[in-house]
């Protein structure tokens, strides 16, 4: 078989009229071409040369060969003699086109171009090609744009792989909020396709480990297991699995839940409307722990692959499934979404033009709930000349990691091996997320310290409520780690039925090792509790927004607890008279009951009292403790 594809290789480049070339290259042309086909490139090369030398000025096709053998070997210098001795010879549009693309990856851009446009004028191609080949020749002209940014920043980029990554194929990494565990998938090279496993490298001090684990648990099969993202806490993950007897299509989304005593719990299809009788996989979890992105199309090949976005409503479903808008879906492909723990900046990837590669990877801001930035090529040296996927930043916004079979930022396909590996650099300041930090956080009983799991845990920006983490506290631990904006200030609000709703204040610094612990009293009658999260404006009874997650927890109490009343008690600080402080005190009290009234609380289980500056629980002398002077006491009776 080898032997014939040889001939017919030599027949296509040889043409129809060797007859008066010379006999004696055209056999040593052969003799090469055979070579090659059998591996034995030396003597191919041996051959190639005594053609090369033999030649007439007429035979130029062992240049051409000579020139495709060496772009194939990655030696671009050698090829761009024997491409430039070709077309001395025979200027072919398709010489052109060849010289183009051994320029390119030289980083020679303007000759790229000048030779591309000339195979554009002298090529005769059909308006389909000519249309795919002006597109191809836009590319060119933005690669140089983004290679002369890249030069002039300055900024020297170290791509170095990761001491775990090994001969393995690797790829679809995910990191948890900390930055010390760093899942991905992995395929043995000699495995069969269709068996894909997840596996974890972790960082110890400021390394990472130099062996990764299969995770432990009830997750690895011998079918298809990968493109995973985990909760920033670590405790969950939905992953992708395929041709599953419980699944909807060739491959859907499941849950797993982390045990620390027996590992990652057996799956469970998502709920809702995520999976369809499409193709679901490369999920990314957003750090509210309610938003979901992932990419559906008819298959993992299509040309309709899109990146689209879902919500955890409040019976635990994945709903509101739409498609990403424009522009960050296109009539191209786009995979590999990843949500930054900003939880605004959406890195993907997308064959869109114009691109360096094949694919490249691009950034989005997230401007409202409906609407995205104009995406951004992230430029060299994160995109090559080649596909890329899989890409993801870690909470700081400084590191980044992704999969590729290219151990050099700078090179072009013909150099990449066979196997994908994991990589880790420094992300160009330019293309950064917002830095974030983290907190670890554990709700407990307060009477006992055991940990309490499934207690619904509200974080929020105090100054524009927005939610950054929207979930509960882990099955096993009672843990969770929301992912901050340092510098700023966070109201923290716990509920569970059965316990006193917990609420806390705290001003994000930097990464916390040290363990939050919400301790929460066992609800009985009579029990007096504080809620720390109720806002109005300086000598103002209007409750601020930012009271509506406070206040909605204390209604979520007296919906389940129906025999129980509640008095509403303000306070304030000494600054003003006593009767001022004591009517505003009462009128702030008031403004609680009313809220509460409109949502459905009988009046008659809500009073309002006002205890104005005479029970202060801090000093007056300074602000800090008058902040906590001013505050709304709850009493259930």
């Amino acid at each position: 078989m080898r032997q014939l594809i040889s001939i017919v290789l030599l027949v296509l480049l040889t043409g129809l009229s060797t007859n008066a070339q010379n006999k004696g290259a055209v056999r040593s042309f052969q003799k090469a071409v055979n070579a090659f086909s059998l591996d034995k490139n030396d003597e191919g090369w041996r051959f190639l040369e005594l053609a090369i030398k033999k030649s007439d000025d007429g035979y130029y096709q062992p240049l051409i060969y000579a020139g495709d053998r060496a772009a194939k070997e990655g030696n671009y210098a050698k090829a761009l003699g024997f491409y430039n001795d070709a077309i001395e010879k025979q200027p072919l549009s398709s010489l052109f086109l060849k010289r183009s693309r051994i320029y390119k990856y030289r980083f020679d851009w303007d000759k790229a171009i000048a030779d591309y446009e000339r195979f554009l004028d002298q090529a005769r191609l059909s308006n389909e090609r000519r249309k795919t080949a002006e597109e191809e020749l836009a590319n060119l002209k933005f690669g140089k744009l983004k290679y002369q940014e890249f030069q002039a920043a300055g900024a020297t980029v170290v791509i170095e792989k990761l001491t775990f990554s090994d001969d393995k194929m690797e790829y679809f990494p995910c990191i948890t909020g900390d930055a010390k565990s760093l899942l991905f998938t992995a395929r043995d090279l000699d495995a069969p396709s269709t068996d894909e496993n997840l596996w974890i490298g972790t960082r110890t001090g400021k390394a990472w480990e130099s062996r990764a684990l299969p995770l432990k648990g009830y997750l690895n099969s011998r079918g298809n297991e990968g493109a995973a993202s985990i909760s920033a806490d670590g405790s969950k993950m939905i992953f992708t699995a395929c041709d599953r007897p419980d699944g909807k299509g060739s491959c859907d989304l499941y849950q797993s839940t982390f045990d620390p005593s027996n590992g990652w719990g057996k799956p469970v299809l998502l709920s809702g409307k995520v999976n369809t009788g499409a193709w679901e996989s490369q999920p990314s979890l957003a750090p509210d722990g309610r938003t979901l992105f992932f990419v559906r199309g008819r298959h993992s090949q299509s040309t309709d692959l899109d990146i689209y976005m879902a919500r955890l409503d409040d019976e635990g479903n994945w709903s509101d499934v739409e498609a990403l808008p424009r522009p960050v879906n296109t009539n191209r492909r786009e995979s590999s979404p990843f949500i930054h723990f900003d939880g605004r900046t959406l890195y993907f990837t997308s064959e869109c033009s114009p691109s360096i590669g094949g694919s490249d990877f691009f950034k989005s801001e997230r401007l409202s709930d409906t609407s995205w930035s104009k995406p951004e090529n992230l430029g060299f040296p994160i995109n090559g000349f080649a596909d890329e996927f899989s890409f993801i930043v870690d909470h700081t916004g400084t590191t980044g990691y992704f999969a590729s079979n290219r151990e050099r930022w700078n090179e072009p396909p013909s150099a990449f091996g066979n196997g994908l590996d994991l990589y880790e650099f420094s992300l160009p300041e330019a293309i950064r997320p917002n830095a974030t930090s983290y907190i670890n956080a554990q709700v407990v009983n307060a009477s006992t310290m055991a940990p309490l799991s499934s207690v619904q845990v509200s974080v929020y920006d105090i100054d524009n409520g927005q939610h950054v983490f929207n979930g509960y506290s882990a099955i096993h631990t009672g843990q969770f780690r929301p992912m901050l904006a340092p510098g700023k200030t966070y109201g923290f609000t716990a509920n569970k039925k059965g316990y006193l709703p917990y609420s806390e204040r705290l001003r994000a610094v930097g990464d916390e090792q040290d363990l939050l612990v919400l301790k929460m009293q066992p609800l009985v009658k009579g029990s007096t509790f504080v809620l720390n999260n109720i806002y109005f404006d300086l000598d103002k009874s209007e409750l601020l927004p930012q009271s509506t997650d406070e206040l909605n927890v204390l209604l979520e109490v007296l919906k389940n607890e129906p025999e129980l009343s509640a008095t509403i008690i303000g306070h304030t600080d000494n600054q003003g008279s006593q009767s001022y402080n004591e009517k505003l005190s009462l009128a702030r009290a008031q403004a609680v009951v009313s809220y509460l009234t409109s949502l459905g609380i009988s009046e008659s289980r809500l009073s309002a009292v006002g205890k104005g500056m005479n029970q202060p629980i801090d000093t007056n002398e300074t602000e800090e403790g008058r902040a906590k002077n001013r505050r709304t006491e709850v009493q259930l009776n």
